[in-house]
């Protein structure tokens, strides 16, 4: 089960599920702040903080600005029988324990990394995006 033959590039596109989310999610906490009794100068702060989260989300997940993992390649490394991540830069990094996979997302972690991938199911064409779920679902992550 983990003789993987290719490797998959991640190089993503634009995802109409993903910025439905974001914009339900984002309009419905501005509609929320319609309803608490909080001075103005609160709602004010606390309207900014959602458009900070709403520029930053988009930049970062939706359009893949300065994302390290944009464009990396998951492949099998034969030695170690495991899956290893190569990022753009070039260097090679392990592929967290932790990734989640569902029918329309998936999330791909790396080791000493914070960010994450958010991959929507329109973001792949569909055979590429199965192929991602199967091979994170049956291979195992490399030890650090």
């Amino acid at each position: 089960m983990s003789n993987f033959i290719i490797s998959i590039r991640l190089k993503l596109n634009f995802s109409k599920i993903f910025t439905l989310v974001l914009i339900i999610l984002h309009n419905g906490t501005f509609l929320l702040l319609l309803f608490p009794i909080l001075p103005s100068f609160s709602k004010i702060f606390i309207g900014l903080l959602i458009i900070t989260s709403a520029l930053y989300t988009t930049r970062k997940h939706l359009l893949y600005i300065n994302h390290p993992l944009y464009g990396c390649i998951l492949y099998y490394d034969k030695t170690l029988h495991c899956v290893k991540v190569r990022l753009k830069s070039g260097k090679e990094v392990n592929i967290s324990h932790n990734n989640y996979s569902y029918p329309y997302l998936v999330i791909l972690k790396i080791d000493g990394h914070f960010d994450r991938l958010l991959i929507f199911k329109d973001s792949l064409d569909i055979e590429t995006f199965r192929y991602l779920r199967v091979f994170l679902r049956h291979a195992k992550s490399c030890s650090s």
